[in-house]
């Protein structure tokens, strides 16, 4: 099943936590393997016919994590985790049900 953004969140920034720079199209791929997506879930497009659900929803919960401060853009297209993100990280249970419930998320 496809995740919503909000379930992308924490995977998304558990596997940055590597500080390294990252972009979006690699995340996508994580999020597809983290999720167990099949092919046709990796594939299925959003009504518009332009980008796949998975990518959709990936974009999302970086964005989100950038408005928060999670993590920030290094240039187009490419992602970092913020100091504020690893420390999120090191009070954060990686199986918190609402981590971010203090974001309103």
């Amino acid at each position: 099943m496809i995740p919503k953004y909000q379930e992308c969140m924490l995977p998304l920034l558990q596997y940055m936590s590597d500080n390294k720079i990252h972009s979006l199209k690699e995340c996508v791929e994580i999020m597809s393997k983290e999720f167990h997506l099949s092919n046709e879930e990796q594939t299925k497009l959003l009504p518009s016919g332009k980008t796949t659900v998975i990518h959709h929803r990936t974009g999302w919960a970086k964005w989100h994590l950038e408005k928060i401060g999670m993590i920030k853009t290094e240039f187009r297209g490419n992602y970092r985790i913020t100091e504020d993100g690893l420390k999120f990280l090191q009070t954060t249970p990686p199986t918190a049900e609402r981590p971010f419930k203090e974001y309103g998320y």
